[in-house]
């Protein structure tokens, strides 16, 4: 799949283009790049799909909502998908002084030589958001392109949308999310050097550094899998503010109740995995929710409850019959 950047002229001479931020690409997503997949074959064209790196809001109402996607995984699921094209636009003051009518025909238009658009129901463009689906399909008469408007999708009787999704990660509903995701969260970042305090009891963990605008489930310990390329390792991951270090954290002589400025930290314990994973682009995939974040007496307790943990998601990975790289090696080596 080609990715581009800026819009310029002629940069497809046809195409037939799904249009929207698809944070998720949720199975409604996946109906509106369909249906410009369908068109693309019928056409004879490339597929395209046009979005933006950042959420339109981040301008318009100065915050974005918290993202189930980077746009690295949105890609990643674009071409998943069989799309020969992204373009990425960066949404810029430029940008949104664009009326709904100079984005179509300059941009959809001049520069993708748009001869199919498809969109969700609440699709809005142009300055202000002024253009909707009804604009879109007078344009697409005067500009010779057709337009397909996907309807809402649901799934065992819920209405799938982002927003609904967000919500049911924040409240650790992940299998529901899931569902409605088409597959398992995860959450994307660099594996990082952390304090070394999960070696020394002898649980290594991959810290995860990722970009603070991304969904994160709640604090405590989940089952999940590990994704580095082509690799696929079980895991047990952390999440939260290491309370049974809390005190060590602050100055020797520091007051018990004092507070102790602790950031949030994702890790990942590999299950039979040993390697360098320092700078390794990591996505972290959660599958169930184990514990909340407690507070132990001491080092021996946590390492009891840590090995318990790795014991439930050991029976949850062989009960779910979950596949990693890591135990199809292993079935390699007992054949």
């Amino acid at each position: 799949m080609e990715t581009y950047y800026e819009a310029l002229p002629g940069l497809c001479k046809q195409s037939a283009i799904a249009l929207g931020f698809f944070d998720g690409v949720h199975p409604g997503h996946q109906v509106v790049i369909g249906k410009a997949k369908e068109e693309a074959l019928r056409l004879g064209v490339p597929c395209g799909v046009v979005t933006f790196k950042d959420h339109p809001r981040t301008l318009t109402k100065g915050r974005s909502p918290l993202l189930l996607t980077v746009i690295e995984q949105r890609l990643k699921l674009f071409e998943k998908m069989g799309v020969d094209f992204a373009l990425v636009l960066t949404f810029s003051e430029e940008l949104c002084r664009l009326s709904p009518v100079e984005y179509v025909e300059h941009m959809l238009v001049g520069s993708l030589g748009a001869r199919s658009i498809s969109v969700g129901p609440n699709h809005h463009f142009g300055k202000d958001a002024e253009g909707d689906t009804s604009l879109l399909n007078k344009l697409g008469k005067k500009n010779s392109f057709s337009v397909h408007v996907a309807d809402m999708i649901n799934v065992e009787g819920h209405e799938v949308s982002s927003s609904a999704i967000r919500e049911l990660i924040m409240n650790n509903e992940l299998e529901q999310a899931a569902l409605l995701l088409s597959r398992p969260y995860t959450l994307y970042g660099t594996v990082v050097r952390g304090d070394q305090r999960g070696r020394l009891l002898g649980f290594p963990t991959a810290n995860l550094a990722f970009n603070e605008i991304q969904v994160v489930p709640q604090r405590g310990v989940y089952v999940g899998l590990a994704k580095m390329g082509e690799k696929v390792v079980p895991s047990v991951i952390n999440i939260g503010l290491r309370p049974t270090f809390q005190q060590e954290q602050g100055a020797p002589n520091a007051d018990p109740g004092a507070p102790v400025n602790l950031a949030l930290t994702v890790e990942a314990h590999l299950l039979d995995y040993k390697g360098d994973l320092y700078g390794q682009t990591m996505e972290i995939e959660f599958l169930s929710f184990l514990r909340a974040e407690q507070k132990f007496n001491g080092a021996e307790e946590l390492k009891e409850q840590i090995n318990k943990d790795i014991l439930k998601a050991r029976l949850y990975l062989s009960d779910h019959k979950i596949q990693t790289t890591e135990r199809k090696e292993t079935d390699k080596l007992h054949a």
